[in-house]
């Protein structure tokens, strides 16, 4: 089942969030994609409205791609009073999906900007204290890379965290969840946790799992159980419930997670592909690294006299 979207656009919409597994400013431990995750599990752990965390972290997802690290630490020092926190985050939202995003999403994404800016000119301070290990140790825990039952294992660089994936993953669900009528929340929530188990089983890839067997279901369940033991009770079912659509297609939750689940995969190996094969006129002709300006000319002209580019 194909959404209706333009999914030409979308992937490339998909591929421009990739950049948030890697980017990392300096005020942050972690990448961007891994300090949402934390953040998400956070409001989770505290009792917030899943749909609304889904709704929130996608939007930061998406101002991100333009402006990443643009957090509250960044306009207080920038001076920029809520109004105007608030326009900027407009501008990146329109400028990021506005050609891709349909339906009610847009709207209901553009909706969070007010609380967003209103945080943002407050410079509220994130706390990740209560997180459980389990969710600690996969913002540490490396994917497995390429795996196949008969050749060598393909180890990516840099390496993706399962914070990473499980995060991006949500993301995209949030983003398929209108097309398919599932509930963005509790697509948000199966993707963010479809990994818990591997915070005790270090991902084996698709090669280490064939040699569990029939012991694989019941590793998965062990570990995920375990993991799930660190979780308030009161949460536990509800997480339970999310995970029920992962690894499933008869359900519209579950046709959100695994669109997005599939579409992470590939779309990771395509940025590092991508990465590799770029060639320095890729970088000065077509993303301009000489910018229009009054310099251009300058510049230009200084960079083909010394036969750095021409």
């Amino acid at each position: 089942m194909l959404p209706t979207l333009d999914l030409v656009r979308t992937a490339g919409l998909l591929a421009e969030l990739q950049d948030l597994k890697r980017l990392q400013p300096a005020h942050l431990p972690h990448s961007i994609a891994t300090e949402l995750f934390r953040e998400a599990w956070m409001r989770v752990l505290r009792g917030d409205d899943t749909t609304e965390v889904a709704l929130r972290t996608t939007l930061v997802a998406l101002t991100s791609v333009l402006f990443p690290g643009a957090d509250g630490r960044f306009f207080t020092v920038a001076g920029l009073d809520e109004t105007d926190i608030a326009e900027v985050l407009h501008n990146a939202l329109r400028r990021t999906g506005g050609r891709v995003l349909e339906g009610q999403l847009y709207d209901r994404l553009a909706a969070g900007i007010p609380d967003l800016a209103q945080q943002f000119a407050g410079h509220a301070e994130q706390v990740y204290e209560l997180l459980p290990e389990a969710l600690v140790v996969l913002c540490d825990q490396p994917r497995a890379g390429a795996t196949h039952p008969e050749l060598p294992r393909l180890v990516l660089s840099p390496p993706e965290m399962h914070s990473d994936h499980c995060l991006m993953t949500a993301v995209y669900a949030v983003l398929f969840a209108e097309q398919y009528g599932a509930n963005p929340g509790t697509a948000f929530l199966g993707a963010l946790a479809h990994h818990l188990h591997n915070a005790y089983l270090p991902d084996c890839g698709y090669a280490g799992e064939l040699c569990l067997g029939r012991h694989l279901q019941q590793v998965i369940q062990n570990c995920r159980a375990e993991a799930l033991a660190q979780f308030p009770s009161q949460l536990r079912p509800r997480i339970t419930e999310a995970l029920y659509h992962h690894e499933r297609i008869d359900t519209p939750e579950g046709l959100a997670i695994s669109a997005g689940d599939v579409l992470d995969r590939v779309i990771d190996v395509k940025w590092r592909t991508r990465a590799a094969a770029v060639t320095d006129q890729d970088i000065l002709g077509e993303l301009d690294l000489v910018h229009p300006g009054p310099l251009k000319d300058f510049q230009t002209e200084l960079l083909s006299a010394t036969g750095l580019w021409g």
